[in-house]
């Protein structure tokens, strides 16, 4: 009976850490179900070449199921923006992307043919999109570099007229000690060339922050770059939002919600 109080003792001390060890666990499921709550939160996020990326990042990172005002929300966006949008001409070109999307599409097993149809719409719009995208993506880089590149030529500038004016400076100075009745502008002639040359000097910290600034900004345009579209995700995460396909065993949305409601969003 003597032994029994120590283990007992013990149990006591181990029941006392289990509140902290639920607490810190239920704190990491709160901050991973809000991370996934923002990860699928497209309220504020445009479906322009601007914020392509923003919007491409968060679609094809979907996971299911969602809220329902999320996926209305989302097809909201996504009708509007292909509502008011105008395909291109039927070139040569893009009647083949059409026609190989129509390929991706029916082996999704898609066969409503309005659902195709828009489908096809849609996917146009991202192509465009994401050229648009594309094209400001590389704009934005090149005036970086260009920027990046007058820097360094000003800071090298910086550099020689520093050493120069450092160079003259010591010359008068030592004209002036091999000249004691040296006139007075030969006397201040070392001081503001040592002054131009502190400042020249003084202008590399300059140069040298805004460089840092340039090459973080050109970093941020090649890391918000996308640089290729996976269409066979992107076919799959479409047909599913917009209710054009249902896989059994995944719920994109709350299944007690009403389905006709569901359905009318696709189009509106």
């Amino acid at each position: 009976m003597s032994q029994a109080a120590p283990f007992g003792k013990r149990g006591e001390k181990a029941g006392r850490h289990l509140p902290i060890y639920t607490d810190t666990m239920s704190k990491r499921k709160k901050e991973r179900a809000r991370q996934r709550e923002l990860a699928q939160d497209f309220s504020g996020v445009n479906l322009t070449p601007g914020s392509f990326h923003t919007f491409y990042t968060k679609f094809i990172n979907l996971r299911f199921p969602m809220k329902i005002d999320q996926v209305l929300e989302l097809r909201y966006l996504i009708n509007h923006c292909v509502d008011h949008y105008k395909e291109p001409v039927h070139t040569p070109n893009y009647r083949q992307f059409r026609e190989s999307l129509r390929s991706a599409l029916d082996s999704f097993a898609i066969d409503n043919r309005r659902h195709c149809e828009r489908m096809l719409k849609i996917l146009s719009m991202f192509r465009d999109i994401h050229y648009a995208h594309s094209i400001a993506s590389r704009d934005a880089e090149r005036q970086g570099r260009e920027a990046m590149d007058y820097n360094r030529d000003e800071y090298a500038k910086t550099v020689r007229y520093g050493l120069f004016f450092t160079f003259a400076g010591i010359s008068f100075l030592v004209l002036w000690l091999a000249q004691p009745g040296a006139h007075l502008v030969i006397k201040l002639l070392p001081a503001i060339y040592f002054w131009l040359a502190l400042h020249s000097f003084h202008k590399r910290r300059g140069l040298d922050k805004e460089h840092e600034k340039l090459t973080l900004e050109v970093n941020d345009v090649l890391r918000r770059r996308v640089e290729s579209l996976n269409w066979k995700t992107l076919i799959h995460k479409l047909a599913l939002v917009l209710g054009y396909k249902r896989i059994p065993g995944v719920e994109v949305f709350d299944v007690d919600v009403d389905q006709e409601q569901i359905d009318r969003s696709a189009y509106h």
